[in-house]
């Protein structure tokens, strides 16, 4: 079985957290082909709101150039002495969809789907632990925002196991949050809450994720992660509480 590999841990934590482009561990990605299965959930997003697993078909694979994993599509720049540049296509899994809302006054409001983003990651692997960077724009018509972010892991050996914590921040513009929190006047004469337009805000996060090979062709994969939001976010009526919460577990197979 090949070692765990960046695009295993980095797509499946994107899913979990917003879509932050994550985890870079100091060991290389290796050619080929790996697909399976992800499945988890994310809660806490917003109130009242009915939160769904997600389960999700997975695909890695990795070219001398071009790479696509779970929830990514991408091309290398530059890749040399522990440095990674890469040029990606991500998407921005938050989405509010009102029939799955449980409060009358959330139910008139507008539906606000997933987005696709695109932008630079820039990852650095050294003895010490990995570093990655990056800044996104969303590109699907949802108002044009910017996330950046910055992020720190160190994987640990431990037997069979690769345990990957990791703590950084992401930045959200005003833009990309007032799609996903914000409430027009028009929404807030329907619906009876105020009116709200939210700034740009950054969030702390804290994730951990495990990883095991099962037999020579399978591998496991699981993450927890916690996000805390920023007071744009926390602030909007749309809001539940000042954090969110995810758990997904990742099956892949080698070919």
């Amino acid at each position: 079985m090949t070692p765990l590999s960046p695009a295993l841990l980095r797509p499946l934590l994107c899913t979990v957290v917003l879509s932050t482009p994550l985890l870079a561990t100091a060991q290389e990605q290796a050619p080929g082909v790996q697909a399976g299965i992800t499945f988890g959930a994310t809660t806490g997003a917003y109130a009242h709101y009915d939160d769904k697993p997600l389960v999700l078909p997975a695909l890695s694979w990795q070219g001398k150039r071009f790479f696509a994993s779970p929830g990514s599509l991408g091309m290398n720049l530059y890749k040399a002495d522990g440095l990674r540049l890469s040029a990606v296509a991500t998407p921005y899994t938050l989405r509010f969809k009102t029939d799955d809302v449980n409060d009358p006054q959330l139910r008139r409001l507008h539906s606000r789907q997933m987005s696709a983003m695109v932008g630079i990651n820039a990852d650095y692997s050294a003895d010490w632990g990995a570093v990655a960077a990056s800044v996104k724009r969303e590109v699907s018509g949802h108002g044009g925002g910017v996330e950046s972010s910055l992020h720190y892991s160190y994987p640990i050996q431990a037997g069979r196991f690769t345990w990957v914590p990791r703590v950084g921040v992401v930045h959200s513009s005003a833009r990309l949050l007032d799609y996903y929190y914000g409430i027009s006047d028009e929404e807030a004469l329907r619906s009876g809450l105020a009116a709200y337009k939210p700034g740009s805000a950054t969030s702390p996060s804290l994730q951990i994720a495990v990883s095991t090979p099962l037999g020579t062709k399978w591998r496991a994969t699981g993450v927890v992660a916690n996000q805390w939001f920023g007071d744009a976010v926390e602030d909007s009526p749309m809001a539940r509480r000042s954090s969110q919460t995810s758990a997904f577990i990742s099956l892949m197979r080698a070919f």
